[in-house]
């Protein structure tokens, strides 16, 4: 699924993978031209120094025209192509061969909006135009945007015209340059030769999935294939495709995801999946838990931890999982959700398709001091005739947490208030009458008792307190 969505993004960028391209096929064929050509070349050699032949103008002016290509590669006034799009690749393929990049330029077109004129340009044509940046404000000065361009003015090109139909001839061919080609040592840097194939995209998408940065990714793929002019790419082409892919999936990924799990619920009727929209049909709700998870409730099911302090920083949701612990006290998973709010409404959806999923109750459910599943969590996991309401407790590491924030870093810190405190926090072997005494001597030794939200934990000890919890479930 990944591979046919890197191809339609290749297929959007203009630019094919170099395994399919039209235009390898057309340098290829211009290659073997060269090599079967009438020009023999066996008896001289050609160096990086000499790729192409200086002329000097009257006015002292530097002209570069490439040497050593064989003529059926070089561009010729007359040349017909059965397409306009052939004729670039050509030119391309002709730029590779002379060490120079080519862009598309100005076109012309008739009445009927066909175009019957098109100008194939050097890289280096031109001259940037200096764009201003104005502010609003009163009494600002304009400052220019500093910018850094190749751009010389360079005069090379070819014009295409169409002949007829879909037939175009080159009309114009301007093989001058006034600036320097690349040396065949640096040609694999040129754009013409950055062609990433679609083994190099999906090696991104794969780096990017197991947060391997665009830079690291790139020298991981150069120290693979032995060298940076393997690769194929730079690291801003690496750059730009994971822009692209993250362009291409921004706009799809919802789609994306649930097609995923609609192609995983028919490969497996135990992957359950909901989803729900909102009126701008904006994922808002995603819930799903596959076999191995469902498997994972059936076995360790009675004590369930739900966590809905996950923020997913590119698409501002709430990422919530139930989990567990199985025998070897290891953490298993049951379930995850994605919600856009965290209220009584969205947690309610969770909750109560998490039970559909499971088919029963949790003994216990484990959260954190969150109004909203406070009484999302009675209501979708109340009594019925088969299964018994599920307890609700807080997850005393969440709590604990706290006590730096509400009390102080130098009491928490720099003092043994938390080590005596959690002498009667943590101990399940204390008698409830145990733990409240210690708790207020406590308090009292560090002048506490008027600490209102020590006592505000103190009224919900029977949520949270290992000492009231076996006792509450022996009730229960």
């Amino acid at each position: 699924m990944i591979t046919e969505d890197l191809l339609r993004i290749s297929s959007n960028q203009g630019v094919s993978s170099v395994d399919s391209s039209h235009l390898s096929r057309l340098i290829n064929d211009s290659v073997s031209d060269c090599a079967n050509g009438s020009t023999d070349h066996s008896n001289s050699t050609v160096s990086d120094d000499a790729i192409s032949k200086c002329t000097f103008t009257p006015g002292r002016r530097r002209y570069y025209v490439p040497i050593s290509i064989d003529e059926a590669c070089i561009p010729v006034v007359n040349k017909l192509f059965n397409s306009m799009e052939e004729g670039m690749e050509f030119y391309q393929a002709y730029g590779r061969l002379s060490g120079f990049n080519t862009r598309r330029s100005t076109k012309k077109t008739n009445d009927d909006a066909n175009i019957v004129s098109k100008y194939v340009v050097c890289s280096r044509a031109g001259f940037n135009e200096k764009k201003l940046i104005v502010s609003n404000k009163k009494n600002s000065q304009v400052k220019r945007r500093r910018t850094v361009s190749n751009r010389c003015g360079c005069g090379t090109k070819i014009i295409l015209r169409v002949v007829s139909g879909k037939t175009y001839r080159i009309s114009t061919f301007v093989e001058e340059h006034n600036h320097d080609l690349v040396p065949k040592s640096g040609r694999q840097f040129m754009r013409v030769n950055r062609q990433m194939s679609i083994i190099s995209r999906k090696f991104v998408f794969d780096a990017a999935n197991v947060n391997i940065g665009v830079s690291k990714s790139h020298s991981f793929m150069k120290e693979r294939v032995g060298g940076h002019a393997n690769v194929g790419a730079t690291v801003r082409d690496f750059r730009n495709s994971s822009r692209d892919l993250k362009a291409y999936v921004g706009e799809r990924d919802a789609q994306m995801i649930i097609n995923k799990f609609k192609a995983k619920h028919a490969s497996c009727e135990s992957f359950y999946y909901a989803y729900d929209v909102d009126s701008e049909d904006h994922l808002t709700k995603l819930f799903w838990a596959d076999a191995v998870a469902r498997r994972n409730y059936e076995l360790y099911g009675d004590a369930v931890s739900f966590d809905a302090t996950f923020d997913t920083n590119m698409y501002n949701m709430v990422f919530c999982p139930f989990t567990g612990v199985d025998k070897h006290d290891k953490c298993v998973t049951f379930g995850f959700a994605l919600l856009s709010k965290e209220d009584i409404p969205h947690f309610q959806w969770t909750i109560d398709h998490f039970r559909k999923a499971m088919g029963r109750n949790p003994v216990v459910i484990v959260t954190d001091q969150c109004p909203a599943m406070k009484q999302a969590i009675p209501i979708s996991f109340a009594a019925t005739d088969e299964f018994p309401a599920t307890r609700h407790r807080l997850c005393m590491w969440h709590i604990m947490e706290k006590f730096p924030m509400k009390l102080g870093n130098y009491l928490c810190k720099e003092t043994d208030f938390m080590e005596k405190m959690k002498k009667y926090i943590w101990s399940s072997t204390l008698e409830p009458a145990e733990f409240e005494k210690g708790w207020t001597s406590v308090l009292k030794e560090f002048k506490l008792e008027v600490n209102r939200w020590l006592w505000e934990m103190f009224a919900i000890r029977t949520s949270w307190i290992p000492a009231f919890l076996e006792i509450n479930l022996c009730l229960d």
